[in-house]
């Protein structure tokens, strides 16, 4: 699953397996034994680096989850908490709202 991951992520970012080295201090050759599961990364500080330049968390970097983004949910949902239950209420609402437009293609 790691080796898919990084695949995509690199992909999307129209990086290079050179590009993508520089920018965390290893080999190209690395990371294409690293996309081709030949390799997996030994040091935890090139996970690390691998998660904060794609700004995704570990957990969705190994595979353990879906969510790219689990920082933001945390602050959304703990904002959220704070909120009096009328606000709370129209934060549903307008979040409805917005899937209802973005289902729509609006």
């Amino acid at each position: 699953m790691f080796s898919d991951r990084l695949r995509q992520l690199r992909q999307e970012k129209k990086m290079t397996q050179a590009v993508l080295g520089r920018a965390i201090d290893i080999s190209p050759r690395m990371i294409s034994f690293y996309e081709s599961g030949n390799h997996f990364p030994r040091d935890e500080i090139i996970l690390k680096r691998i998660a904060d330049l794609f700004e995704v968390s570990l957990d969705y970097l190994m595979g353990y989850s879906d969510l790219r983004e689990e920082d933001s949910l945390k602050m959304l949902c703990n904002t959220y908490r704070s909120l009096s239950s009328a606000h709370r209420s129209t934060v549903m609402d307008f979040m409805g709202f917005l899937a209802e437009k973005n289902r729509s293609g609006n």
